[in-house]
């Protein structure tokens, strides 16, 4: 069977929509041909010269990286820079990219879930949970119509409450208007006003779908001009399971496990080239808090979160201070060891959905290299 870049593209967003990246962040299309058919997809941390011609190599037309190429704003181009380079084998053999940033970080698939469950971190919460805007939806549906506006409801709005989908609301009662100029009524006559029994069917939807439900409810409805209202709610929905970064527990057998042994285990699970630390070795490590990439400016929020160790890169000598003067130990893993298993994560997740082919740049590399004192 033959996708559609857009296909792909469209099932991604729906797991890991867009809505979930923060302000300042660049994810999505970086470069768009959304309606052409996939030959193959490339998966990178990095727009690399090496991931783009492993990409034309192995007739991949769809990279997906994790850190956006486009990330500030463009102000020149110069034709002989790296980055031209990139974009002239880009356009040259049509390869579409697409990235996935903090939108990714903040989903369930996260690079520091999966360091969680490689490290047996139970009870997983986000340390900053995503908070989604609601709004109800309202459409207007003349009688013989409800189920499949009602169907299409479902289906792109995804309501859900709690633990329930599928939540809707069905209201009868009686619409008027009079079709004037050059209106085309499915019932009723020109110039005069009709009376019809209708439903009002309300449903609870996330920002992120009102655009496509929209879209798709027009599609279905009967109307020349389907009728519709969206009322902003004034409270926001929570959604535990996304949000940046987790924090959970040492249970069980390892409920008196030591900072050391947090480090042995974590340094092994990642394969990192080094760990850097703060605190006591044989310290009881009971709650542990966890942000891939450079996470250490959350600080505050672990702190309060009552963690006892919280492990992410790039710390700052400010923060290590910080971390002494509240209890708080830190463990420092290179961020490129983070983040490496973005690459083996979206591979599975994409698997599960598409019979293409699907492969994995490994040039990926940490820039930063760790001197051990070799001889040169």
């Amino acid at each position: 069977m033959t996708f559609l870049i857009k296909e792909i593209i469209e099932k991604l967003e729906n797991l890991v929509p867009l809505s979930l990246q923060e302000k300042w962040d660049n994810s999505g299309y970086q470069l768009k041909l959304a309606d052409e058919p996939v030959n193959g997809v490339l998966i990178s941390l990095e727009l690399t010269p090496e991931a783009v011609l492993s990409a034309v190599k192995s007739k991949c037309n769809l990279i997906i990286t994790h850190h956006p190429f486009f990330f500030h704003p463009i102000k020149s181009i110069d034709i002989n820079s790296r980055d031209a380079t990139i974009i002239n084998t880009l356009l040259n053999n049509k390869i579409c990219v697409y990235s996935m940033h903090t939108n990714f970080d903040s989903s369930i698939y996260s690079m520091s879930r999966f360091i969680a469950q490689k490290i047996n971190l139970k009870s997983l919460v986000s340390i900053n949970p995503f908070k989604k805007k609601l709004y109800k939806l309202s459409v207007f549906v003349p009688k013989g119509y409800v189920p499949i506006v009602r169907e299409a409801l479902f289906k792109y709005a995804d309501p859900v409450i709690g633990n329930y989908k599928d939540c809707s609301f069905e209201t009868k009662g009686r619409g008027s208007f009079k079709p004037v100029g050059k209106a085309d009524p499915f019932i009723g006559e020109p110039e005069k006003t009709s009376f019809v029994d209708e439903s009002k069917l309300e449903v609870i939807i996330e920002e992120n779908k009102l655009g496509k439900t929209i879209e798709e409810i027009k599609k279905v409805h009967p109307y020349e001009e389907a009728a519709y209202d969206i009322y902003p709610l004034f409270d926001y929905g929570s959604l535990d399971i996304a949000g940046l970064g987790v924090i959970g527990e040492f249970i069980g057998k390892e409920k008196n496990i030591t900072l050391q042994n947090v480090i042995i285990k974590l340094k092994n699970a990642i394969n990192a080239d080094y760990i850097n630390y703060t605190g006591k070795l044989k310290r009881i490590i009971k709650k542990a808090a966890i942000i891939s990439g450079s996470g250490f400016s959350y600080i505050n929020e672990v702190i309060n979160k009552g963690a006892d160790v919280f492990i992410s890169s790039e710390c700052s000598y400010h923060n290590a201070i910080k971390a002494y003067n509240n209890n708080l130990c830190l463990i420092d893993i290179p961020h490129f060891d983070s983040e490496k298993s973005f690459n083996l994560i979206l591979k599975e997740i994409l698997g599960r959905y598409f019979d293409i082919k699907i492969i994995t740049n490994n040039i990926d590399f940490n820039p930063i290299l760790n001197y051990k004192g070799d001889s040169i």
